[in-house]
Order: structure tokens, then C-alpha cells, then sequence
């Protein structure tokens, strides 16, 4: 546009000099004989000055002093001004045409080859999520004893070590979730866990150590890591909605049932509290089974590694574990309404496929393992009622028994130690328990009762055996707001059966023991009772 409005202007100025010429001409004496001009001879135009392409023209000066050849000079020099601006117009307007015409297919090439990134550079934010989730609680036993341990990675000291207390973190989740197209999810989850034990000095060269340096601190490690497709099934209406899923993965059983309870800062749920970890790596489907919108049921079946998410698998086989929900009259959410669930779990001992074990247990170790659940469950918003009824095979050890504290090897309860490791880690064991949970949220309050009961047996095949045992936990809840919760719980863990001397020679009907004497004297364990004061951010 700054070009021919240049041009423009320098052919307005010649023209003014053109006239300012003819005018002078009439002032000047009848001495002049001449007026000396030049045309171009392609335009027409005339200009004062010789030039490129332009030719002189020379005007008597007798013409140039009658009007009439002033008139038309004038005449035309305003033709050629009016002709040299249609002709810039013209110019200007099909150089405006074609611009836009470039523009418009540009912009055609631009929306016809517009990569995916950049709708995945627009929507960026969207396709990324970061939650975090802690646990941490202040808890005191007024009786410290032997047994399962309340939370993760959180132990006691055992007999003897009553008003024990201590402030903890539990549980510490960074959780990073991760959209790359639709219907994908990808979540990561680092766990922030309380390190348990100590180790020797490690042999560092041919004669000299490194000291461990194991001591309990707050350690790393990977809780989640998976893929989840959520759109597998979505052609097929009954089952629309169900997901694929691949990594270091939720189980079946055991993060659905603390979603059910949803007290989960509080206990742990039956049987985690027992033996199975909420997390394994393999793959699974799970989703729901619905008719004309309503759910009516839903699934989840995966196959996994033997062990836990924080064990190496050391097997040439795999473990299966499926869990089928049933609302006969339709679920409304995830869990509301009345329902009846089923779990199922078959797999092995974690150990390599030439194990060969020693006594007094010998191959017990890659024994097969089976847990089996049967719910009944009631709930709504305010309100949870469910009963659980529990089988397993293998599925509880002296290890389980002992993740909160347990008897040494040595000194007073040696020989405790080594029953309970025979009445449970013979590769025979038969367990069986009863629980029930729930809650009660108090209308137009922030306030929720809470409690969890359970009945075990470690070994159903002994006939008196010393190890059963009660657990219950009732509490009261506070909810602050909805990213904050607070709970105040009395947790006991009780040996129900009244003290006796346990006789070896019946012990060793089930596994060889190196008890020396007849009986195991004061085979039943004392009592664990202590208070609990929770919080649970979750954001």
C-alpha cells in the first residue's frame, strides 16, 4: 500500500509542476520562443524532464500564449492524472484480491495438514493431573503385644512395652495421572513408606565392610504405575464403560472394598489386615453390566505375579483373582444400593521352580495359595451395612501373623515362635473368619460412626488353637471439609482363647518342631488394645 501511494503522490507533484509551467508561461515576455517537453511514449505521460522511454516535445511559444492551448495542456494533464489513478486503483485492488486469495489457501493447507499436537498443545492442561493423599496419625497402646500390624510399614514393640506411642505417617501418595488421547490414562504413583529392619555390614572388597545404613527413615518407592484403556467395550452396550489395564495395577478385591468402607486413614480392610496387598503387577478387565442404563452388576479379573508389587517374582507361574458385584435391584454409583460380591484368588509361594526346602517345613513355602470373600452389602450416602465371610488355603502365615511384632528366635518366646510357625507354615493350613463394617453418618453433621469387626481362625484343622483371634475397631469421624477428615478409634486385637500350655507332640502332627520339653507353656498371646487419633488429607 506505501508503494502506490508513493507513486501516486510523485504523479500529483509532476502534474502541479506541470500546471505551475503554464502558468509561469503567461507571465513571462513575448521574448520566449519555445516550451521544450517529454512524453513517454507508451503511458502518454508528459513530464518536464527528459527521461527513459520519453521523447521531447516542443511547443511554439505562439501556441503556448493562446488560451487554447492552455486549455488543453490543462485538459490534458487532468486526463492523464485521472487515468494514472485508475489505473493505480486498479492495480491496488487486484493486488488486494490476490493477497486474499493466498491467505484463504493458506489457510485451506494449514487446516487440511494441522497436526494432532496442536490440539494436544491447546488442551495440555487438561491432559495432566497431580493429586496427593496422606495418612498420619498419633496412636498409644495402653497393652503393646504381638500381632498383624495396623498400617502399613507402622510396628510396635511387643510384651511389656505398655503407653508405647508415637506419631507416624502412614501413607504418602504423589499421584500423577496422565491423558495421552482419549480414553487413555496413564497413573504413576510414588509411595512414601516407613523403612522396617536392619541389615550386616555389606562385604566391600576382600577384607573390609560398609555399615548399612537401613535405619528406619521415610524411604521411595513405586506404588502405581499402569495404563488404562476406558473405552474397550464402549460398542457393546451392556458392558460399556469397562476398562483394560496393564502395570503395577490395583488388585480385584482390595482397593474396591476400602472405596465400599471408605475408612481406609482409619484400618485396614479384612483381608489386607491379613495378607493381600491392595497392589499387584500383571494386567486385569474390569466394568460394569448394565441393562437400559442401569448397572446390575460388575467384574474385575486379572492375572498377576505371585507376590506383591514389592517383591520380585521369583515363579514360573501366576496368580488369578477375579470379583464379581450383584445389585439385584440396580446399583446407583459405585457402590449404592444392596449388593452381594464374590472374590476369588488361586496362586503360589513365591520361589523359584527348583526350591527345595528344608525341615521341619520342607517344600511348604511354594505351597498353593487360595483366599475367598462373600459379601452382603447395604449402603447409601449416609449409611454402610456389610458382612464378609472368609476361606483361605496357605493364605496366612506366621509372617502375616507377625508383621506388627513378633516373638525372636530366642530368649523367652523362642518356643512360641517356633508353634506358630508350625501351626501355619506347613503348607496345610485352612483359615476362616467373619467381619462386619460399616458406618453411620449423623445428619446435618460433619460427624460419621465408624467401626469393623472381625473373627479369625489362623488354622482351622487345629483343634484349640492359641493363635485365633478378635480384632475390632470403632471410631468416630470429622470431617472438616471435603479435602480433610479427622477420626478418634479405640483398634484391639484379642486372643480369645483362655491361657493354656500348648503339647508339642501335637504340634508336630503338623510339622516337625524343635520345641524342647512336652508343651509350649503360655501359648495364647497377650492382648493388644491402643487409641488411635487419625487425619486423611486427600486433594
Amino acid at each position: 500500500m506505501r508503494i502506490y501511494k508513493g507513486r501516486l503522490t510523485a504523479m500529483a507533484l509532476a502534474a502541479m509542476l506541470l500546471v505551475a509551467g503554464t502558468q509561469t508561461l503567461r507571465a513571462q515576455d513575448a521574448g520566449l520562443k519555445q516550451l521544450t517537453l517529454w512524453v513517454d511514449q507508451k503511458t502518454g505521460q508528459v513530464f518536464i524532464r527528459p527521461g527513459t522511454g520519453r521523447v521531447q516535445l516542443v511547443l511554439p511559444a505562439a501556441a503556448l500564449g493562446s488560451s487554447e492551448s492552455e486549455k488543453r495542456v490543462e485538459q490534458k494533464t487532468a486526463r492523464q492524472i485521472e487515468l494514472s489513478q485508475q489505473e493505480l486503483r486498479a492495480e491496488l485492488l487486484q493486488s488486494q484480491q490476490q493477497l486474499a486469495a493466498k491467505n484463504a489457501e493458506i489457510e485451506k493447507q494449514v487446516k487440511e495438514i494441522q497436526p494432532d499436537w496442536a490440539d494436544y498443545v491447546h488442551n495440555w492442561k487438561k491432559r495432566f493431573k497431580i493429586t496427593t493423599l496422606l495418612y498420619a496419625d498419633w496412636r498409644l497402646y495402653t497393652h503393646s503385644g504381638f500381632g498383624p500390624q495396623e498400617f502399613t510399614q507402622i510396628n510396635r514393640p511387643g510384651p511389656g512395652n505398655d503407653i508405647f506411642n508415637s506419631f507416624d505417617i502412614t501413607r504418602t501418595y504423589l499421584n500423577f495421572f496422565f491423558y495421552p488421547a482419549d480414553g487413555w490414562e496413564m497413573r504413576i504413583t510414588p509411595n512414601i513408606y516407613r523403612q522396617l529392619g536392619s541389615a550386616g555390614p555389606a562385604t566391600y572388597g576382600k577384607n573390609s565392610a560398609v555399615a548399612s545404613n537401613l535405619n528406619g527413615q521415610l524411604g521411595f518407592r513405586l506404588k502405581y504405575a499402569y495404563l488404562t484403556y476406558k473405552k474397550a467395550f464402549d460398542g457393546i452396550e451392556p458392558i460399556k464403560g469397562g476398562t483394560i489395564g496393564l502395570g503395577q495395577i490395583m488388585n480385584p478385591l482390595v482397593d474396591w472394598e476400602e472405596r465400599l468402607y471408605n475408612f481406609r486413614y482409619v484400618n485396614l480392610t479384612p483381608w489386607n489386615y491379613l495378607s493381600l496387598s491392595s497392589t499387584h503387577v500383571g494386567m486385569k478387565v474390569a466394568g460394569p453390566l448394565q441393562i437400559g442404563g442401569t448397572k446390575y452388576a460388575d467384574y474385575d479379573v486379572g492375572v498377576f505375579n505371585n507376590p506383591s508389587f514389592a517383591s520380585y517374582d521369583q515363579t514360573n507361574t501366576k496368580q488369578v483373582m477375579g470379583r464379581v458385584s450383584v445389585y439385584p435391584l440396580g446399583g446407583t454409583g459405585n457402590f449404592n444400593g444392596l449388593g452381594f460380591t464374590g472374590f476369588y484368588d488361586y496362586g503360589y509361594g513365591n520361589t523359584t521352580p527348583d526350591f527345595v526346602g528344608s525341615a521341619p517345613l520342607f517344600n511348604a513355602p511354594k505351597a498353593h495359595i487360595t483366599r475367598v470373600a462373600l459379601f452382603a452389602h447395604y449402603r447409601t450416602d449416609d449409611l454402610l451395612l456389610a458382612g464378609e465371610w472368609d476361606y483361605g488355603h496357605n493364605a496366612f502365615t506366621n509372617g502375616n501373623l507377625f508383621s506388627g511384632a513378633g516373638p525372636a528366635s530366642t530368649g523367652t518366646f523362642a518356643d512360641f515362635a517356633l508353634l506358630s510357625q508350625t501351626l501355619l507354615n506347613n503348607g496345610r493350613s485352612v483359615q476362616q473368619g467373619f467381619d462386619f463394617f460399616g458406618f453411620y453418618h449423623i445428619p446435618n453433621t460433619p460427624l460419621t460412626l465408624f467401626g469393623t469387626f472381625m473373627w479369625f481362625q489362623p488354622n482351622t484343622k487345629v483343634d484349640l488353637n492359641p493363635l485365633d483371634f478378635q480384632r475390632w475397631v470403632a471410631g468416630l469421624s470429622y470431617r472438616y471439609n471435603e479435602y480433610l477428615r479427622f477420626a478418634f478409634s479405640s483398634q484391639n486385637l484379642l486372643y480369645y482363647h483362655g491361657q493354656f500350655d500348648f503339647p508339642v507332640a501335637y504340634a508336630n502332627t503338623f510339622a516337625p518342631t524343635d520345641v524342647k520339653g512336652s508343651v509350649v507353656r503360655d501359648a495364647v498371646p497377650r492382648d493388644v488394645h491402643g487409641f488411635f487419633l487419625n487425619l486423611e488429607l486427600n486433594y
